[in-house]
């Protein structure tokens, strides 16, 4: 589909990358990682045509078309939500265009000779225009849409009311709806709530064309992708496999080359020693020129890179709090006329880990800034128990660095009476080592300011942090300081994200924000997807939820019991599915008549002699509008009443 031969590039003095040479293919799900910095965007650019390599070439076939989601937020503006994803599908929105245009003629025009030409035209559009799924376009945008976390926005809206973030979302739906060949997506979820997150990992397995990614939400890479490239001091490496995969084999990589190193080192240790030894006897001379030569020789191994090694570093742990950390009561918070709670009651105690989860705009953000004490309340009392010292960091915190002072200073002024070495540690553990520490706030990018927030809070953690999107332009190795810093923190944490990875390893208390309501979960994110799942079934119709109330009759009744409840809910699903498919049968059969009566139209239209007559033309013209809405109108409600249908069949077996 796609090949890369030599390719290199740089900027200035600095080399991004060197050799890149690969191939895609239409099942590929590449994840395209690396440091922040490293080249991963720049290469993108270069696969889709926006940059030129400095050297080397990328061959494509003709008809092949990529799709490229950046990371910045385009300006689409000017058109409704819906309007705008649909004109994603340049080709289905062209001819849509052009069916209208001489739809309007033929109504327009009293030459009876152009109405039979136009016709001809019109049918052809037509045939074309329902081949390529033109008429399925507007349902398919509307389901990614809603997947993306359109529920509660009206998509027929203007595109100039929603904010960056939902903006990105319109970018990602324009771009699934074209469907392209090549998927070339920058930071996909960066703008996702866990929802839609999960929604768009989903979608993207059955996506028919190739993907590469960059990405560093090793969740969403475990689950979507079958080949990893890695841009590791510019050179690109392969691997076969997810995230988990690659680690393993990149670590297994490492051993052995540092043992085949070692291997040679040591030989070669063995060799000049002999030299140094005997060169001076003449008796062994000969012998040791022979092996001075060899040494010469020698292909030499280049000593594995250590650069990369984790800084083992212990955080100072926090000051013992009391066991009641922080206690909300009858809260009330609005926004003008916007109500986001009414009355809710928290309370987090000492130790908790509680990741905060939900959709967009259920009140996460506000939830986290009323307990950090930033934002006021309309009514109830937030209330702090004894020794609770309190840290928030916002996704506002990178504008609070210093941008004069250096790495040393600004880390500094959050631990004034720490020494220069313990500062250069916890810098180190954050990845900013040598005389990085001596660079200026300003030249860094957006993931090392986040770097260096986070190291200025856990210099000397306070016992209850509040972190909202913390993982925000952080790349891999990142996120597992930061992993690995929380996981080893004993005070009380509230966090905010959506890296799955982050959450099911730190959090041991999930709580759910949606519709001005908060729900504990006692657990790890896994436990909270299981608990999910079961009221998810709990909560449909009885039909839906046969397994439940067979598991629960399981545990308490005898087997003799249990087989007269899973006939009796095998009876009730059959007594629900018959209407069903009463229902569906009957669709059927009118999809069936009307699609006919539909290609008929067509073909009349198709037929210059239906043009002498004028009335008749439009009688059939009506026709098929009619017939056109009913038959999209009737497959919906197909497409729905077969999914349930196929849950109750599911539940049955």
């Amino acid at each position: 589909m796609i090949s890369l031969f030599n390719v290199t590039k740089k900027i200035g003095d600095r080399m991004l990358f060197s050799g890149g040479t690969f191939q895609f293919s239409t099942k590929d799900r590449i994840a395209l990682i690396g440091p922040n910095g490293a080249g991963k965007t720049t290469l993108l650019e270069i696969i889709s045509g926006r940059l030129s390599p400095d050297s080397g070439e990328v061959v494509s076939a003709k008809s092949i078309r990529v799709g490229y989601l950046t990371q910045e937020v385009i300006n689409l503006r000017g058109k409704t939500i819906l309007e705008e994803v649909l004109s994603g599908a340049s080709e289905i929105d062209r001819l849509s265009k052009k069916i209208r245009e001489i739809m309007a003629k033929i109504e327009s025009t009293m030459d009876e000779n152009l109405k039979v030409k136009l016709g001809i035209e019109y049918a052809a559009l037509q045939e074309k225009f329902e081949a390529i799924g033109g008429y399925q376009l507007e349902y398919k945008a509307e389901k990614i849409l809603a997947g993306l976390g359109f529920v509660n926005i009206d998509i027929r809206g203007n595109t100039d009311q929603l904010s960056g973030g939902w903006l990105m979302r319109v970018a990602l739906a324009k771009l699934l709806v074209s469907q392209p060949d090549l998927l070339l997506l920058d930071e996909p979820t960066n703008h996702l709530d866990l929802a839609s997150l999960v929604w768009l990992e989903g979608f993207l397995k059955d996506y028919p064309g190739g993907i590469l990614m960059i990405s560093h939400d090793r969740a969403f890479i475990n689950g979507l992708a079958n080949r990893v490239f890695e841009i590791d001091q510019s050179k690109l490496c392969f691997y076969t496999g997810n995230y988990d995969q690659f680690e393993k084999a990149k670590a297994e990589s490492a051993e052995i080359q540092q043992a085949t190193y070692e291997n040679q080192q040591k030989k070669i240790e063995q060799t000049q020693q002999f030299v140094d030894r005997f060169r001076a006897k003449a008796t062994k001379a000969r012998q040791a020129q022979s092996r001075l030569k060899q040494l010469e020789k020698i292909d030499r191994i280049a000593a594995p890179n250590k650069e990369g090694k984790k800084v083992n570093f212990s955080f100072p742990q926090p000051e013992r709090s009391a066991r009641d950390v922080i206690t909300l009561h009858n809260i009330f918070k609005s926004y003008d006329a916007k109500s986001v709670f009414e009355g809710i009651d928290l309370k987090l105690e000492r130790g908790e880990k509680i990741a905060l989860v939900g959709p967009n705009g259920a009140g996460k953000s506000t939830l986290i800034k009323i307990l950090s004490g930033v934002t006021d309340i309309n009514q109830g009392e937030r209330r702090l128990g004894g020794k609770v010292n309190v840290a928030y960091f916002s996704q506002h915190q990178l504008e609070t660095l210093d941008l004069s002072n250096s790495l040393l200073e600004e880390i500094g002024t959050a631990a004034p009476l720490e020494g220069q070495t313990s500062l250069r540690g916890i810098l180190g553990a954050f990845l900013f080592r040598g005389d990085d520490v001596f660079k200026k706030v300003s030249v860094l990018s957006g993931g090392e300011k986040s770097r260096l927030a986070l190291a200025k809070l856990l210099v000397h953690p306070a016992n209850l942090i509040l972190l909202d999107e913390p993982t925000n332009h952080l790349d891999m190795a990142s996120r597992e300081i930061l992993s690995k810093a929380l996981k080893e923190y004993s005070g009380t944490l509230c966090l905010i994200t959506h890296d799955r990875h982050l959450i099911q390893e730190v959090a041991n208390t999930i709580i759910e924000v949606d519709q001005g309501r908060v729900t504990r979960f006692y657990g790890d994110y896994g436990h909270y997807l299981y608990k999910k799942e079961q009221m998810k079934v709990s909560s449909t119709d009885s039909a839906f939820k046969s397994k439940t109330t067979t598991k629960k009759f399981h545990e308490k009744n005898s087997a003799k019991e249990q087989k007269r409840l899973e006939a009796e809910a095998r009876n009730q699903n059959y007594r629900l599915r018959k209407p069903l498919k009463k229902k569906i049968d009957a669709i059927e059969k009118s999809l069936e008549m009307k699609t006919a009566e539909y290609d008929k139209c067509l073909a009349h239209l198709a037929d210059q002699a239906i043009y002498a007559d004028k009335e008749r033309f439009h009688e059939i013209m009506a026709r098929h509008n009619q017939l056109k809405k009913e038959i999209e109108a009737e497959t919906e409600e197909w497409e729905e009443l077969s999914l349930g249908c196929e849950a109750l069949i599911s539940d049955d077996v």
